[in-house]
């Protein structure tokens, strides 16, 4: 029998179990003590309970009723975002890198970056035996981030059920051992890049290059090469991005060395070394690490795709950031660079809002990955990864919620999605129990198109693969500048817990 994964159906809560902003919070309170005070001040015994009725409904409405697929306080907040940047212009960003300069000894002078990138980033190197690799410090997510690009079974689909099984025991292997083994790696991001190509540009290079006057034999071996190369109209790169904590311990260690730089360069590349020798066990390849150049090349391709990945000439993390990013609009962002010969490219972003609800296969996702032709887009799986005793308590906390909130009255049907949920919930308490390491992940997918046009017709694109895939996403109109960051290789999209 394959093997399938069962989601469980997310279920509007109450207050029971439901993780309130301080936001959220703070309206709860103020709408609470409003009515207590208007019920305090008013004589007649009706319109006090009217009034209090109506003000702490009001209040309880704004923060816990869905609206429009999120709640009323959250698209006020996100209305009141949007106009605030709107108003002081950092919707319309434009790069400094041309004016900007370097000091003497080559180092560059930092420069302003989009809007809803994280802020005030600081890069450095470290060597491992892989190769340098870039570790971008996010002061205000107190994390450390460095990106390698890897590379998964290419067969996949054709494997027969038992070894794609044990590809995927490998892989919950490896984030079992990651999130147990004492390491620092906390977060792990996993971007796949599909870009379309042209399988015939080889040949056609080879033909206008071709040189009558060499030798037969040549020519002849030059034709088979050409016969055996594999060549495909899609480019799919894996880039995965490790998130490492800054805590006490880590800068602890770090000061064991002669500066605070050389100790976080050396302590993260041994943490980063040991990852990267563990992902053989999990049936990944290692293809190479994102250096500064090739880290800031990928960055810049994003925001603009005529810029291949692999060429690395002149980047760094002042030239990685587009020339031009309008986010004004509510529907899409535009991004342009240098050398772009038109008007830019355009970008929309989605989130994945709900999970299959239903029993998948392996390949479930294959209607998005692999099946689409001609569009260029980017899916973000963002994960937190929970050492095993955290990851039952929250388990054995969240079955208790569902076990509580079912209506299980004499003489009444309980709801089979109750049932449903129920079962879902204990379940993943007792695979936890078995040895698995919890997860908390958030998944995002950017589209991006030349033309308002094509960008309207491959976003239809990708919600009708989404909902084949028993996916369902919501655009994030007003702030696609946010969420396109979630889709760059820094670890983001995922609400920071001090957990660690």
């Amino acid at each position: 029998m394959a093997r399938t994964f069962t989601y469980p159906r997310p279920r509007p809560r109450g207050l029971l179990g439901r993780k309130l902003e301080a936001d959220e919070q703070l309206v709860l309170g103020t709408g609470l003590i409003c009515g207590l005070v208007i019920a305090w001040l008013i004589t007649s015994i009706f319109l006090k309970i009217a009034a209090f009725a109506l003000i702490a409904g009001a209040s309880t409405w704004a923060v816990l009723a869905p609206y429009k697929g999120r709640t009323f306080l959250k698209w006020f907040e996100i209305h009141r975002t949007y106009k605030a940047l709107l108003r002081d212009g950092s919707l319309l960003y434009k790069s400094k890198a041309p004016f900007a300069g370097q000091f003497v000894d080559g180092r560059r002078v930092p420069v302003n970056v989009p809007a809803g990138v994280p802020q005030s980033m600081d890069w450095f190197s470290a060597r491992t035996t892989f190769g340098e690799i870039a570790i971008v410090l996010q002061p205000h997510e107190l994390m450390f981030t460095a990106a390698i690009e890897v590379e998964g079974q290419r067969d996949f689909g054709s494997l027969d059920t038992e070894d794609k099984e044990a590809l995927v025991r490998a892989y919950e292997h490896l984030l079992k051992t990651t999130a147990d083994s004492g390491g620092r790696i906390r977060r792990i991001q996993w971007i796949s890049r599909v870009m379309p190509t042209d399988p015939n540009a080889h040949a056609r290079d080879a033909a206008a290059r071709r040189d009558a006057r060499s030798p037969m034999w040549l020519q002849q071996s030059y034709d088979e090469l050409i016969r055996q190369v594999a060549v495909t109209a899609e480019d799919r790169r894996l880039i995965l991005t490790v998130g490492i904590p800054y805590t006490a311990d880590l800068m602890a260690e770090a000061r064991r060395y002669t500066t605070l730089h050389e100790g976080y360069a050396i302590t993260l590349g041994q943490e980063i070394e040991a990852f990267i020798r563990a992902l053989g066990r999990s049936q990944l390849r290692h293809v190479r690490n994102l250096d500064e150049p090739g880290l800031s090349s990928y960055v810049h391709h994003a925001y603009d795709p005529s810029h291949w990945i692999d060429d690395t000439t002149g980047m760094d993390r002042v030239t990685c950031w587009p020339a031009v990013l309008d986010a004004r609009d509510k529907k899409h962002m535009l991004s342009r660079s240098w050398e772009a010969s038109g008007d830019g490219w355009y970008s929309m972003t989605a989130w994945v809002k709900q999970l299959p609800v239903f029993p998948v296969g392996l390949n479930f996702l294959a209607p998005l990955l692999l099946y689409i032709q001609d569009i260029i887009f980017s899916v973000s799986v963002v994960m937190d990864l929970v050492p095993t005793d955290q990851a039952i308590t929250e388990a054995m906390a969240d079955a208790t919620n569902e076990l509580g909130q079912a209506d299980k009255r004499a003489g009444k049907i309980e709801d089979p999605r109750e049932q449903k949920a129920q079962s879902a919930s204990v379940g993943t308490m007792r695979d936890i129990a078995n040895g698995a390491a919890g997860t908390r992940l958030a998944a995002w997918i950017t589209v991006t198109s030349p033309n308002l046009e094509t960008l309207r017709r491959d976003a239809d694109t990708i919600r009708a693969a989404s909902t084949r895939a028993g996916l369902r996403l919501e655009w994030c109109d007003e702030e696609h500048y946010r969420a396109f960051a979630n889709t760059l290789p820094f670890a983001a999209g995922l609400i920071k817990e001090r957990r660690w």
